[in-house]
């Protein structure tokens, strides 16, 4: 016995319908927004060590957020160094401010240009 099954309307040729369920299309439009934000800016970061070693690197995060807790730390790693930066300062006014401040502690501190976060407005 033949039995025969489609699966296209064929009145419609050329022509697919897809049916789905709409927040599909919403969490979509959602992730296309989420990935298209750039939310860092143009700035500076004051680069305190490039070594090597990523647990020496991670040894003096740990020891840099202990001793100024107010100032973010990155680590970023460039083959084969690992580099720790710290701050967002949006110029180089701020930065060299900082610059000073830390050069006693980090003396092979330098300025460098670098994506920063920008500052939260606090209310």
């Amino acid at each position: 016995m033949p039995l025969a099954v489609f699966g296209q309307d064929s009145t419609k040729q050329g022509k697919v319908v897809v049916k789905a369920d709409p927040r599909i299309d919403k969490i979509l439009n959602r992730r296309v927004e989420f990935y298209n934000i750039d939310s860092t800016t143009q700035g500076y970061r004051l680069q305190i060590l490039s070594i090597t070693d990523r647990k020496e690197a991670m040894l003096e995060m740990e020891n840099f957020q202990l001793r100024y807790p107010e100032i973010p730390i990155y680590l970023k790693y460039d083959s084969p160094n690992f580099k720790l930066r710290i701050g967002d300062f949006s110029d180089k006014i701020e930065a060299h401010y900082w610059f000073m401040k830390l050069q006693q502690d980090y003396p092979h501190l330098f300025v460098v240009p670098d994506k920063v976060n920008p500052k939260q407005i606090e209310e």
